[in-house]
């Protein structure tokens, strides 16, 4: 039997297996799209998730080049946050250096190794689930209050903001658009894909603190459903609905109003514009297609939803934000 440490944690979700329950009716199975654009209802443990998603590689001199030239452009008190996960990282690079320069080979060793590469990222996100779960259940109830605890606002935007950043289908289109036109360009962009495992956290935390510093000026709303159509998820579950992102491309929009639903019935909404009034908000029925056709259209494979019929209305959606318009 293995010790706890030396368990590698092999299927890693880059979306909650508890948040997609909400929408499970009391059980862990919801109604999803699948691969093959079919209508499947199973256990959320089956979807948004890879094998080693998370999984920590060697990184080289170049690669951290990369990471501290993006890490720059951050306020200098984040940059030197980003740079101390870095050297907890790279410590741990150097001490398997040092084995495998020894030339001992050792079961545990090695097995040591292995489950620290498959852990110790997936760990991380599971501590920023952990200290956000509270918050979620009584905004489901839709305790807005929870947030007037700082705390609990930290923790939140913690969390939203990783959950921008961790998920496969961010990762494709942020590397997808990087530009290739040279040799330098090449080489940033595909030392980008190698290094993502520590890029997407250290943008999580940037976006998180920004969202947390800016709170007093953007307007932080919950959004209630009593509609006849339900709110829908994604595996990309934050999406900005500000009217100047375009439907048919995937660039950088100038403003974001960021959505997230958290059950069919409650979402939240951080907003640049004042479409919606902070505090609660009722919602109409057009309001709940028009925001659950935008999760489809960021979407990349799955959309999940309480009942086949409404996912069965948006999957024609899904991903049309990433298709180029003609």
């Amino acid at each position: 039997m293995f010790r706890k440490d030396l368990e590698a944690k092999k299927r890693h979700h880059y979306v909650w297996a508890e948040y997609l329950a909400r929408w499970g009716c009391g059980t862990k199975n919801v109604f999803y799209t699948t691969k093959t654009g079919k209508i499947a209802h199973d256990s959320v443990r089956a979807i948004v998730a890879d094998d080693y998603f998370y999984k920590i590689n060697m990184l080289t001199t170049k690669h951290v080049e990369v990471i501290k030239g993006f890490s720059r452009q951050s306020p200098d008190h984040l940059h030197q946050q980003h740079m101390l996960y870095l050297n907890d990282f790279l410590m741990m690079q150097q001490a398997e250096t040092i084995y495998r320069e020894s030339g001992i080979q050792n079961q545990k060793a090695e097995q040591h190794l292995h489950a620290m590469k498959c852990n110790l990222l997936e760990n991380l996100h599971a501590s920023h689930e952990k200290k956000a779960f509270p918050v979620l259940a009584a905004l489901a109830d839709e305790r807005l209050d929870v947030l007037q605890d700082k705390q609990h606002m930290i923790e939140f935007m913690a969390f939203f903001g990783h959950q921008i950043s961790r998920t496969k289908t961010f990762r494709d289109r942020v590397i997808q658009v990087q530009p290739r036109s040279n040799a330098m360009e090449i080489e940033v962009a595909d030392a980008m894909a190698h290094a993502w495992w520590f890029l997407s956290y250290m943008f999580g935390m940037s976006i998180g603190l920004s969202l947390y510093v800016d709170r007093h000026n953007a307007r932080h709303a919950l959004l209630v459903n009593d509609t006849r159509v339900p709110f829908i998820t994604s595996d990309h579950p934050v999406v900005n609905v500000h009217s100047c992102v375009s439907e048919t491309e995937f660039s950088a929009p100038k403003h974001a109003d960021f959505y997230y639903p958290i059950s069919p019935r409650v979402a939240y909404i951080i907003c640049d514009s004042e479409r919606f009034t902070s505090g609660k908000n009722e919602v109409d029925e057009a309001t709940v297609v028009e925001l659950n056709t935008k999760v489809a259209a960021q979407a990349m494979v799955h959309i999940i939803g309480d009942t086949n019929s409404v996912i069965q209305t948006f999957k024609r959606y899904i991903g049309r934000r990433y298709q180029k318009a003609p």
